[in-house]
């Protein structure tokens, strides 16, 4: 009996010494300012996994909150959506056929080529990374900006996306300028 007692004991303090060490060691990592968390500098490939990863399980686990509502994707609203995307979206993800903007070239990760043919968009993982965001990406959450019926129909028009001509994308959205215009600054802000 005194022998388990000094086993679990020697166990527990093992244990909770195994804790108090990691926790200093983090502690003592974080506040080092070892990691170099630039955006110049690239993701060592466990970070870039670590990140990946827990972000695609996170995604896949609130997909069942996002149901596809039936007829998003008329016409009329591919064309909302790329009104949508223009005024909000060019300017990281950028156009068809055209140079990345300043601001998407310094962002890391880089975000996603929405017009790469091979690209299968999802529809309920669309809606989660618009409504939502994605932590530490640049992908800013549009909940607080966009009803859901407009994030819809924003999903509808990354649909037709994937191997998108420069010509068809300005028959979708009309003028490739209009995204470079400034929404006006409300007052009182």
């Amino acid at each position: 009996m005194k022998t388990s007692m000094i086993i679990l004991s020697t166990v527990a303090a093992t244990v909770v010494g195994g804790i108090a060490i990691g926790a200093i060691g983090t502690y003592a990592f974080v506040n080092s300012g070892f990691y170099d968390v630039s955006a110049t500098t690239p993701d060592s490939s466990l970070v870039y996994w670590t990140t990946h990863q827990t972000m695609e399980h996170s995604i896949a686990r609130r997909f069942g909150a996002n149901v596809v509502p039936a007829g998003y994707d008329t016409a009329a609203d591919i064309a909302k959506g790329g009104q949508i995307y223009l005024e909000n979206c060019a300017v990281c993800h950028g156009r068809p056929e055209m140079a990345q903007t300043a601001i998407s070239q310094g962002l890391n990760p880089t975000p996603p080529d929405l017009f790469r043919a091979d690209r299968e968009p999802d529809p309920q993982e669309n809606f989660q990374f618009i409504k939502h965001g994605i932590k530490m990406t640049g992908m800013p959450a549009f909940a607080p900006t966009q009803t859901d019926d407009d994030i819809w129909t924003l999903v509808a028009f990354l649909n037709v996306l994937p191997g998108i001509s420069a010509t068809d994308f300005t028959k979708a959205v009309g003028s490739p300028t209009a995204a470079l215009a400034v929404p006006p600054v409300a007052n009182g802000g």
